[in-house]
């Protein structure tokens, strides 16, 4: 246990720990298609044999499984995005195993020599075992912090009221069950949620297209009336802070339902303006009620597609490309509505048509949240929901998990600021296009503006090809065939074996090499000696390479930290990257103008160029920066024994039980002494 930087006393503990990983009160549930999103059990960095299950009768075969019964693949689920996170998705790796086995399961056996890869491994089995999605690991968590003592308790005042995290489906075929539900019903609503995401970044870029026409109008600077680009991209950086977790208490649906008319009206507003700064108010109040659809839409698809490993790794390529598309989309469309109809077509009306397009597939989708879908049916049935009370210290806790841990984990976290910075850097640069291709193919090529914007398909089609990549990476590579019939790879007890997280990396390394390609290509072609079409092929590398490096940071920050760390760990990633893309279209033109095309693309890439080390890198040192990190699973651990500890003194009477404030920063001590 010295490379995880822990002490033989804290080893003692961590093993400990293992004897608890349930955490106490947490009742073992039966939901068939729960979805396990991937805290990673972090398979063996230096191990190269594979470790076997540590129990048996949690076994569903003694031969090799289905892929479906084991982790498929790192993707975005709520938990994990405030606008959007990739995590492992794992199907039941206990279908076929008795219902009493979840009843109470006997604690795994602990060996001697188990280290805390084994721990890790141990804890991810006993939870799919137990039918427990991460995203329920998370929610309990969470829960637990906020509250402040059991979540599971009863009520002394009422002995027959039901805790909201006991409730379950009623049987594994429950027709509300939004897993259970036909295939046509789930690809609707996947595609819809997608389109949501897609019509919200479309308003960003959109605008950019009247800004010559704004400019004459209102008699106002260049950068002034850019800097509405930058309002509505703060509003989109913002506002899933709070639509996050508010979505964990009334349900997904909802926040759909009642944001995007809201930012329809903000939007509507912006038509109806008489100056430029009422313009740039409500282009941040549009982007703030636009954005929530960003943070919730991957666990919208997390809910449907848990149980079916290979569709959810399609839907949640698709849903990661919406948000990438919408803003390549906007200048195609919006320089001919800007060219032919005028400012307020571009600002205002074409982005009110694409949400009033989608607004009743929206009205009309179902809840697919599994606590809303329970609690409404229980109410339904006369039973009492027990929920903790939201008191003032638990709205402080939850304001500090919303708000702090994601820039705490900004600040404190390695892996989480240095992928966070090459994210942001490359996002910035293609808010930054909107700019530069005006420069480039209206200065140089003299384009009409509707026809300058076409140019723009080069990046989307990029984004589309890496997308695709990455699904056959996924399905050949990942998790290639066996021959008979399974994906993955096995050893010869028929166990999983499960890669580190930094293999995910693999992808991020492609993408890096093309960024700065495209980059340089972009800025030694934009000349009139060189054919238009050779700067335009340029945007394909960048598209390609942008989706790649993002899939494969949020892939892996999905599978190195627990479940309710990923979920900061990308909001921060977010956070970053919408305000770093809310400034580079603010001195984009004013670097164009004083360093040329080719000079100011050339930094870029440069740029670009020296971040190209950054997944390789990590591929390498990534074991260590996880084992010593204050946030993953190692410090996890130390902090579930911290607490089993703590509940044990309390139970023999040897200590006060502390009340909920210790309680949450003790194990906090623990992993600070640790690092």
């Amino acid at each position: 246990m010295v490379l995880f930087g822990a002490s033989k006393e804290e080893e003692d503990q961590l093993r400990a720990a293992a004897n608890v990983q349930q955490q106490p009160g947490v009742e073992h549930r039966q939901s068939y298609s729960s979805a396990n999103i991937s805290a990673y059990e972090t398979a063996d960095d230096m191990v190269s044999e594979p470790e076997e299950y540590p129990n048996p009768e949690h076994r569903t075969s003694t031969g090799p499984q289905h892929a479906s019964d084991h982790p498929h693949d790192a993707e975005l689920d709520d938990a994990t995005i405030n606008g959007g996170a990739p995590s492992s998705k794992y199907k039941d790796a206990a279908n076929s195993a008795d219902s009493s086995v979840h009843e109470d399961p006997e604690p795994y056996n602990v060996d001697s020599d188990m280290d805390e890869n084994a721990l890790n491994r141990r804890y991810t089995l006993e939870r799919i075992s137990s039918r427990r999605t991460v995203e329920d690991v998370a929610a309990e968590d969470l829960l637990k912090t906020i509250s402040g003592h059991n979540t599971h308790a009863s009520t002394p005042e009422n002995e027959k009221s039901i805790d909201l995290a006991a409730l379950d489906w009623d049987d594994p075929s429950d027709p509300a069950n939004p897993q259970n539900w036909a295939p046509w019903k789930k690809w609707a609503i996947t595609f819809t949620v997608a389109l949501v995401c897609l019509t919200c970044s479309l308003g960003s870029s959109l605008y950019v297209s009247g800004t010559p026409q704004l400019m004459l109008r209102f008699g106002a600077s260049q950068e002034l009336v850019i800097s509405g680009l930058t309002f509505y991209i703060l509003g989109l950086a913002l506002g899933p802070l709070m639509t996050s977790p508010l979505s964990e208490i009334i349900g997904r649906r909802w926040i759909y339902v009642f944001s995007l008319p809201i930012g329809m009206l903000f939007t509507m507003g912006i038509g109806l303006s008489k100056n430029i700064h009422t313009i740039l108010v409500l282009r941040f109040f549009a982007g703030y009620f636009c954005s929530p659809a960003l943070s919730v839409a991957g666990g919208t698809v997390s809910d449907l597609w848990a149980n079916s490993p290979s569709d959810m790794s399609f839907a949640i390529a698709l849903f990661c490309l919406a948000p990438f598309l919408g803003p390549v989309v906007g200048p195609i469309i919006g320089n001919f509505a800007a060219e032919h109809k005028g400012w307020k077509w571009a600002a205002a009306w074409v982005p009110l048509m694409f949400s009033g397009a989608i607004l009743p597939f929206i009205a009309a989708a179902p809840e697919t949240y599994k606590p809303t879908i329970l609690s409404s049916r229980a109410a339904k049935r006369g039973q009492t929901i027990n929920r903790p009370p939201m008191t003032g210290k638990a709205i402080k806790e939850m304001a500090k998990y919303v708000l702090l841990r994601p820039l705490e984990m900004l600040i404190l976290e390695p892996i989480v600021l240095v992928m966070s910075v090459y994210i942001a850097f490359v996002f910035a640069v293609l808010f930054g296009f909107f700019e530069a291709f005006p420069i480039i193919f209206n200065g140089v090529y003299h384009m009409k503006q509707g026809v300058s914007g076409l140019p723009f398909i080069g990046v989307g089609l990029g984004l589309v090809s890496g997308v695709f990549f990455y699904v056959l990476m996924d399905k050949f590579y990942y998790f290639k065939k066996n021959p008979d019939g399974t994906r993955g790879n096995f050893d010869e007890n028929g166990n999983m074996i499960w890669d580190p997280p930094e293999k995910k990396l693999l992808i991020g390394k492609i993408g890096a090499v093309c960024l700065p390609i495209s980059l340089f290509w972009l800025g030694w072609t934009g000349r009139k000696e060189v054919h238009w079409m050779s700067a335009t092929a340029s945007g394909f590398p960048f598209g390609f390479g942008l989706i790649l490096v993002f899939l494969s940071v949020l892939l892996y920050f999905s599978m190195a930290f627990p479940p309710k760390s990923v979920a900061s760990a990308i909001a921060a990633n977010n956070l970053l990257r919408y305000i770093m893309a809310s400034v580079f279209p603010l001195f984009t033109v004013q670097m164009y103008h004083k360093l040329h095309i080719d000079w100011a693309s050339s930094l870029f890439g440069f740029i670009a160029l020296a971040m190209v080390p950054v997944p390789f890198v990590f591929e390498k040192f990534g074991p260590r920066f996880r084992a010593r990190s204050r946030f993953g699973y190692a410090a996890y651990f130390k902090q579930l024994a911290a607490e089993k500890a703590q509940k044990e003194a309390a139970a023999a009477g040897s200590a006060p039980e502390a009340d909920s404030d210790d309680t949450n920063e003790k194990p906090e001590e623990v992993v600070s002494n640790s690092v």
